[in-house]
């Protein structure tokens, strides 16, 4: 009975997670709705890897993502960003399931950022298993774009799944094209908005707003209104290392919480 419990709310989550489950690793990202394709930050390999080419600093991080009250479901990772002469590389590492049904994936993404405009690609190897119906390897593809008009205003676009991998070969992932813009009005507040189109499918938007309330603390929030879903956030910095805590409230699956640790590798 447990097992098919399991199962059970595997799928439901699947609808909700499953070809943009690993999107959603960072908790920065996690507390804005994931609404973050424009926004450079600590979640750039997983919401847009033209993102990382902006980054001064190189940074490694542990991921946790936990959904209440669905039992042994759960999503990890782990990552790094790393500063080349010319370039920024980074790789990230998730699983996401339970001993029933489990995802897991590796990846490594190369972004350019020459004057206003950072260019970036990731590619990843990931592999799905299902308790009695095997399992499924494919290659994962990602490009992505940022542009900087002016100093306040960014503009992002990634492609997810240039390379149509999916769960069997007659059922590909749809590509999904990712659209977006930040405004920051003031230098302590980011408003960030993102459009999804899914092929066959409509459109998503998610928004989200980040208040610095100090160098050494900020708060977000999110809205996701397919999903119903709102999220708030909060990050806390102490020298090199950061923590990262985000929460969003879902009609359908529960409470989910997400943590993020951060380690600074240069000043």
């Amino acid at each position: 009975m447990n097992r098919i419990l399991s199962l059970l709310a595997g799928l439901c989550l699947l609808a909700h997670f499953s070809t943009a489950q690993f999107t959603v690793l960072g908790a920065d990202a996690f507390g804005r709705a994931n609404s973050l394709v424009a926004v450079p930050g600590y979640s750039s390999i997983y919401q847009n890897p033209a993102g990382i080419g902006i980054d001064t600093c190189g940074f490694l991080a542990f991921n946790y993502l936990k959904t209440v009250p669905v039992q042994g479901f759960h999503t990890t990772g782990v990552q790094g960003i790393f500063r080349a002469n010319g370039f920024n590389f980074g790789f990230s590492i998730d699983s996401f399931g339970d001993r029933h049904y489990r995802e897991s994936r590796a990846g490594l993404a190369l972004a350019r950022k020459q004057d206003r405009v950072s260019l970036g690609i990731k590619m990843s190897y990931g592999g799905m298993y299902s308790a009695g119906m095997g399992s499924r390897k494919a290659f994962l593809g990602e490009l992505g774009m940022m542009v900087m008009p002016v100093s306040r205003l960014s503009l992002g676009l990634s492609l997810i799944n240039f390379t149509a991998a999916g769960s069997s070969e007659s059922r590909p992932f749809p590509a999904v094209l990712a659209l977006g813009a930040a405004l920051q009005p003031n230098p302590r507040i980011s408003l960030s908005g993102q459009l999804d189109y899914r092929m066959h499918a409509r459109p998503v938007v998610r928004l989200g707003l980040h208040y610095q309330v100090r160098d050494q603390l900020g708060l977000s929030a999110g809205i996701n209104p397919e999903m119903r879903s709102v999220h708030f956030g909060a990050c806390v910095r102490a020298g090199r290392y950061g923590f990262l805590y985000g929460i969003a409230t879902h009609p359908y699956v529960g409470i989910a919480h997400h943590s993020t640790f951060i380690y600074q590798l240069h000043d």
